[in-house]
């Protein structure tokens, strides 16, 4: 059954290690860190002012695009067919908007005079913070419905739909994704067109999330060792006479090693991932661009060598850093994840489509 989100069970273990080390880390700094920052409070009030708003920001980025369905919307048109709250004359795309929207349409109807400060107001507000919550990255399909006309679609046999030029069927979510970029373990969701942007926000403001959180870290444990009598003093007052300099250092330690070996492979992921927006390709155009340069060139067909088609990759988790360059690679199977439409083409026309990835 295909998985809607990166919220549905069963959760990945990588989901539940980022969610884990993301809550020790900030009561680790609230309770370790800021306090300890210098004597004066002020300073104190500062430091956790700039890391409450940071650790907030990558919290609710982590819940949104966890949250955010990537399927290709030709794959919720054929759910939405058979949804009973569908209206005839909705013209936007369809989700889960349409679900929500007509039992609010019922509640008025029976009872049009209801309190502004009711319930109907507090589940206005709730679906105002949770649309935003799932509600897609906006992104321009000017572009992609010029380069993708009829001609381009494509048929994924696995979903039963029609599908973009650019999408890919996940195996991982059992769906196919708009504008496959990877699936990504530590999200339990896939990444694609409509959550790549936060996708990004989010690896950005988890790298400067970690930075702090280690920089304070160096910090506090420099003023561990310099101001031994002062750091004693506020360990006294702060968490009591059953803790000592000792085992408040090595907790500090221990919280700032995690968030610098954290800092490390996240950084070369976003330096990775600036590349590929720079070039413009998606990480399994690169992945995919490389292996068919790896490969043996494949028989001769007609007397002319033509270099082996690449295969479906056997998992699409997958998270790419690298640092060689994606100069010059040929991306002549751009976009063909899936396998076109029957009779597309029409009867015995089959030239002018090769499909070198079915999955």
């Amino acid at each position: 059954m295909a998985r809607r989100h990166g919220w549905e069970l069963p959760a990945h273990t990588f989901q539940i290690v980022a969610i884990t080390v993301f809550f020790l880390l900030s009561v680790a700094f609230y309770a370790f860190f800021a306090p300890f920052v210098a004597k004066d409070t002020i300073y104190e009030y500062i430091t956790i002012g700039i890391y409450s708003l940071l650790a907030l920001c990558v919290l609710i980025l982590y819940v949104r695009c966890t949250a955010i369905d990537p399927a290709d919307p030709g794959i919720l048109i054929e759910a939405d067919k058979t949804s009973p709250y569908r209206s005839h004359n909705d013209s936007n795309l369809p989700g889960t908007a349409s679900l929500v929207e007509e039992p609010c349409k019922l509640g008025l109807k029976n009872d049009e005079k209801s309190n502004a400060y009711g319930p109907s107001f507090c589940l206005m507000v709730g679906g105002f913070f949770c649309g935003f919550l799932v509600r897609e990255d906006c992104r321009k399909d000017d572009d992609i419905q010029q380069q993708s006309g009829e001609e381009d679609a494509l048929f994924c046999t696995l979903c039963n739909a029609e599908v973009r030029k650019f999408s890919k069927h996940c195996r991982s979510c059992d769906k196919c994704v708009d504008g496959f970029d990877h699936h990504c373990r530590w999200l339990n969701n896939c990444v694609g067109r409509k959550n790549y942007i936060t996708f990004v926000c989010l690896m950005a403001l988890s790298l400067l999330w970690l930075i702090s959180e280690c920089g304070v870290g160096i910090w506090v444990l420099i003023r561990c060792f310099v101001y031994k009598k002062a750091i004693e003093h506020q360990i006294t007052d702060r968490l009591g006479d059953g803790f000592s300099r000792p085992p408040f250092a090595t907790v500090v330690v221990l919280c700032t090693a995690v968030s610098f070996l954290a800092i490390v492979p996240l950084g070369e992921l976003f330096f990775f991932h600036m590349i590929l927006i720079r070039k413009g390709i998606t990480t399994y155009e690169y992945v995919v661009a490389m292996r068919t340069q790896s490969e043996p060139p494949g028989p001769s067909v007609g007397g002319a060598d033509q270099q082996s088609l690449p295969s479906s990759p056997t998992s699409s988790a997958m998270t790419a850093i690298s640092g060689r360059s994606s100069v010059g690679l040929g991306l002549q199977y751009k976009g063909a994840w899936c396998t076109p439409p029957p009779n597309l083409h029409g009867p015995g026309n089959t030239s002018s489509f090769s499909a070198p990835w079915y999955i």
